[in-house]
């Protein structure tokens, strides 16, 4: 809940970019579906601390396998909420901030 309410501060108080858009109620829908499970929740509030982290940083940080991360990663992935980047064995995962932004702000507007 508290990242909820520290992008509802900067929605408020922040102005909107110039590229902030309009977000179709189907893409919302898919991402507050995402954001219903605990587990993701916890992931995207882990991501909002930093600017990317690794997969086993997040499987060891919440207690899961790898193999349930990427199920995960897989939901959110496909919602918007994060970009993902592979460096040799290394994937790594950051926050599409303008996404959870601009959908956030599209129902509180």
């Amino acid at each position: 809940m508290e990242l909820l309410q520290r992008i509802s501060y900067y929605i408020v108080v922040g102005k909107k970019s110039a590229a902030s858009k309009q977000i179709s109620t189907q893409q919302r829908a898919k991402i507050f579906k995402a954001l219903s499970d605990p587990t993701r929740l916890r992931m995207v509030e882990m991501l909002s601390n930093c600017d990317q982290m690794c997969g086993t940083e997040i499987a060891d940080s919440l207690g899961i396998s790898l193999a349930l991360l990427c199920h995960h990663w897989r939901t959110l992935e496909h919602a918007g909420l994060i970009v993902k980047k592979k460096e040799g064995q290394t994937a790594s995962i950051s926050l599409n901030r303008q996404l959870l932004s601009d959908c956030l702000s599209s129902v509180t507007d």
